[in-house]
Order: C-alpha cells, then sequence, then structure tokens
C-alpha cells in the first residue's frame, strides 16, 4: 500500500472540486482505494488530497498518464501539482 500526497492551485476551487469527484474512475482504475482532500488555510483556490493505491507503480503511472493531464487541464489547475509518494511509517492512537 502507498499513499500519495498531492498540492493543487487551481483557477476556482468549486470548478476544481467537480471535476475532482467526476474523475473517480480515473484514480479507481489506477488502483485508487479512496481519497481526502483538505483545503488549505488562508489559500482557497489551493487543495491537499492524500490518497491511498494499491500499487506504486500503477500510482505513479496515473500522475504520467494523458487522462490525468487531461483533467487537471479541464479542472483549471495552476502549474503542476506536487506529488510526493509516501510510505507509512507507524500510527498512534493520539
Amino acid at each position: 500500500m502507498v499513499h500519495t500526497l498531492v498540492h493543487v492551485k487551481c483557477e476556482d476551487f468549486d470548478k476544481w472540486w467537480k471535476v475532482f469527484q467526476e474523475s473517480s474512475n480515473l484514480r479507481k482504475s489506477f488502483g485508487s482505494q479512496g481519497v481526502q482532500v483538505f483545503r488549505i488555510q488562508g489559500e482557497p483556490d489551493a487543495a491537499v488530497i492524500l490518497a491511498e493505491y494499491a500499487d506504486l507503480e500503477k500510482a505513479k503511472s496515473m500522475f504520467q498518464s494523458q487522462e490525468y493531464r487531461q483533467a487537471i487541464q479541464h479542472a483549471g489547475v495552476i502549474g503542476i501539482p506536487e506529488v510526493r509518494f509516501l510510505n507509512e511509517a507507524g500510527k498512534l492512537a493520539s
């Protein structure tokens, strides 16, 4: 299991959010196990996405795919999203 942490800036959060929701099949086709979306305080048109994928190589290939590039362009993403691949180091109850 691998996680991704993605920081995006967009022209309009509401427009981006709609396209992001509509792109769930794209994420699933590359092994997405679910996502959480966070808004950044003081940056109304930015978001951070924490996602879980079954396979690192599939996750990497999604971010390199033409479908992904088309989706972020359609969503009004500004620049190139910052993508990081994470391996879980541990969990704490609190």
